[in-house]
């Protein structure tokens, strides 16, 4: 036992001193007492409660946002993790140096069987660090839209429109494209299509589909909407109205809204939105 375990001991009552000194465990010349157990639960409890006080001072700054908060957050955590493991060792007289120098041949074998665990390690440490994806971006992975959730060391959740939670390796987020449509800023260019009769008028189908977009709450009116004429189309004249909108994770939504607009307006002004004719013949049987 050492000075410091010999001091507190000296200052306890003799029953307390011999409850706290007896050991539990031997092997060989290693011991393991009552008051080495309960100080590596000290240790641990200590680093629970230190972890979940600088969460919150964390996020009660409001110099940075919230995708920096929560990636501050989990950087700590797991440094105030790494720290309370060694400390827990050192409380209970285990000495791992030599095992770290001991395991590297260990280590190199396992890292070869589980390289893709490691590199999603890896991948967690990098994305916490360069902020490439952030919590509360809206994404794109392999055509799925959803909204970063969390990030953690090995994994990333994303909320998607229908509500459900996908969980996504972090080399996924390293390796693959990815597009981060809140990487800039929240801002994003939408578009909806339509085709009108050739005989329409061309301004007037430009205005009609500006109005469509004038006063929606989810559209960024400070960047003026603009309509182009695509193509001339083989029964139709194919126009296309740009617009922004902040609520990136509504957009099918907000589309939704702005063709029922267009077709309003249309039918309002009598602008035509022409379609196929089909006919059908049938063979007429000859009499004879």
């Amino acid at each position: 036992m050492d000075e410091n375990v010999q001091k507190i001991s000296d200052k306890v009552s003799p029953s307390l001193r011999d409850f706290l000194e007896y050991d539990i465990f031997s092997l060989g010349k290693y011991t393991l007492s009552v008051y080495e157990i309960l100080a590596a639960i000290l240790v641990l409890v200590l680093g629970v409660y230190i972890s979940k006080i600088v969460k919150k001072l964390i996020y009660k700054s409001n110099k940075i946002d919230v995708g920096k908060k929560f990636a501050f957050s989990q950087i700590f955590h797991y440094a105030i993790i790494i720290i309370s493991f060694f400390l827990m060792m050192k409380s209970l007289g285990v000495n791992i140096s030599p095992l770290l120098l001991g395991s590297g041949a260990l280590l190199v074998g396992v890292g070869l069987g589980l390289q893709s665990l490691f590199l999603d390690f890896i991948s967690g440490v990098i994305i916490l660090f360069d902020q490439t994806v952030k919590v509360g971006d809206i994404v794109d992975i392999d055509d799925n839209i959803g909204e970063v959730q969390e990030i953690r060391m090995r994994t990333s959740t994303i909320l998607t429109r229908d509500n459900k939670s996908m969980i996504f390796p972090n080399s996924l987020l390293t390796k693959e494209k990815l597009i981060n449509f809140s990487h800039h800023d929240n801002i994003v260019r939408f578009q909806v299509s339509v085709g009108v009769h050739y005989d329409s008028d061309v301004e007037l189908v430009e205005k009609l589909m500006i109005n469509a977009t004038k006063n929606h709450p989810d559209i960024f009116q400070s960047r003026e909407p603009f309509v182009w004429l695509e193509d001339f189309g083989e029964s139709s004249l194919d126009f296309t109205i740009y617009y922004y909108s902040r609520n990136l994770f509504s957009a099918p939504r907000i589309r939704n809204d702005v063709r029922k607009a267009i077709l309003k307006n249309f039918r309002e002004n009598g602008v035509n939105i022409p379609y196929p004719m089909r006919t059908v013949q049938f063979p007429q049987n000859n009499k004879t």
